[in-house]
């Protein structure tokens, strides 16, 4: 098969699928400055393109997809994926069969409506409905946990995500983050609630909240940034992503104080899981302008998601993390003010321990560790604060001497 990779209307490539891979890619010369990836080398764009081309399937990691594309007779999550036109609610990038006469207004689903059954099974969405396009935005959604685009009673597109294991703990990390950004009330994010929702035959304990792009803005995560920077050796990329945002449109020292207390928050809440498609930017689909740096949003990965080893005391300083560094700690380094948090504001322990008494395999013991572990990066946020190098050596061994 040979398709287009478009943006909106404008042809940017040309290439073929075959045996689950991308080949003969064409670029259009024309169009280079429109590419997912920004800026790129010419001797790699070709390349580039695939490999973007195929990340925006869904992963084959993602819970019981198997047994989805099984049922909905797709080969695989690629098949899937270029079946519903690499369609998203993120971003105007979309992929059209070479002979067809497909056009973004009548397809794009900002605009045009798309059947998707309240639940967290593909399977469950129907096609050629009256009145519904036939394709689907969930086609390209990535992550591991089971999650859709669905669109509600007022016609807003929202997602709806599961959790892991028989836990229901990132989505109640999701609403603990999503609170702890309202009472601070310093930079946008993500709201999100609780819902029951089915998945798998079963009403389980999800999340939802709304989708935060439109047709005539997307968002362009940090991933699609970092590697279209040709970085220097005598900085970083987190220097970089920020001095590269602030030359396409958004102001540097906002742009800085956004991601310090994003750092912040997430070291509160021990998430461990900020990788770069988790925050980036939103920007004009039209101008191609930045506009302003995305909500925050995915909290998920955090108070402990995955286990009910809690971390306590000096251990809570030594958690590894997927963002620019590979431990929470390190990242405070890159914080000049700590003080972006006011821990007045915070959600008290008795609530962050009723929210979490929620956890259907939750249990008292488990929770207070939570809890326990909450108050104290708090304490470790208040000794920074007041000029503490809580990342340093020094600080680390007076707490194991304790």
């Amino acid at each position: 098969m040979i398709y287009f990779l478009m943006h909106e209307n404008e042809k940017l490539a040309l290439f073929e699928y075959e045996n689950q891979g991308i080949t003969a890619v064409v670029i259009n010369k024309n169009s280079t400055d429109r590419l997912p990836f920004l800026e790129i080398s010419s001797k790699t764009v070709e390349n580039k393109t695939a490999e973007w081309i195929m990340n925006r399937g869904i992963p084959v990691t993602r819970q019981n997809i198997q047994t989805d594309l099984t049922r909905m007779n797709s080969g695989s999550t690629i098949d899937y994926m270029l079946d519903n036109l690499g369609l998203s609610l993120s971003d105007h990038y979309w992929i059209c069969p070479k002979d067809s006469d497909y056009k973004w207004e009548n397809i794009n689903l900002y605009e045009n409506d798309f059947m998707s059954k309240f639940s967290l099974d593909l399977r469950d969405d129907i096609k050629s409905i009256a009145g519904k396009t036939n394709f689907i935005p969930s086609a390209s959604l990535k992550g591991d946990l089971k999650k859709k685009w669905i669109i509600d009673a007022f016609g807003t597109r929202r997602l709806v995500k599961g959790n892991y294991n028989n836990t229901c703990r990132q989505s109640l990390s999701e609403v603990l983050a999503a609170e702890i950004h309202k009472r601070q009330n310093k930079f946008e994010y993500t709201p999100y609630e609780l819902i029951e929702i089915s998945s798998d035959g079963q009403l389980i304990t999800g999340c939802i909240c709304p989708n935060f792009t439109d047709i005539g803005t997307e968002f362009i995560p940090a991933i699609d940034i970092v590697k279209s920077i040709r970085k220097s050796n005598e900085s970083n990329y987190y220097e970089t992503y920020i001095q590269y945002c602030g030359e396409h449109g958004i102001d540097k020292d906002y742009l800085r104080a956004f991601m310090e207390y994003q750092i912040l928050t997430d070291f509160i809440i021990t998430n461990t899981d900020r990788h770069l498609n988790n925050f980036g930017v939103i920007r004009d689909s039209k101008t191609y302008r930045f506009i302003k740096p995305a909500p925050i949003f995915d909290s998920g990965n955090s108070m402990f998601y995955n286990t009910n080893l809690i971390k306590a005391d000096s251990g809570l300083l030594d958690i590894k993390v997927t963002s620019f560094k590979k431990y929470e700690k390190e990242l405070l380094k890159y914080v000049t003010d700590p003080k972006l948090v006011d821990l007045s504001l915070l959600p008290s322990d008795a609530e962050v321990y009723d929210l979490f008494m929620k956890d259907t395999a939750g249990n008292d013991e488990t929770v207070t560790k939570l809890v326990r572990a909450y108050r104290t990066k708090i304490a470790f946020l208040h000794d920074l604060q007041c000029g503490r190098k809580i990342y340093s050596y020094d600080y680390l061994r007076k707490m194991q001497n304790k």
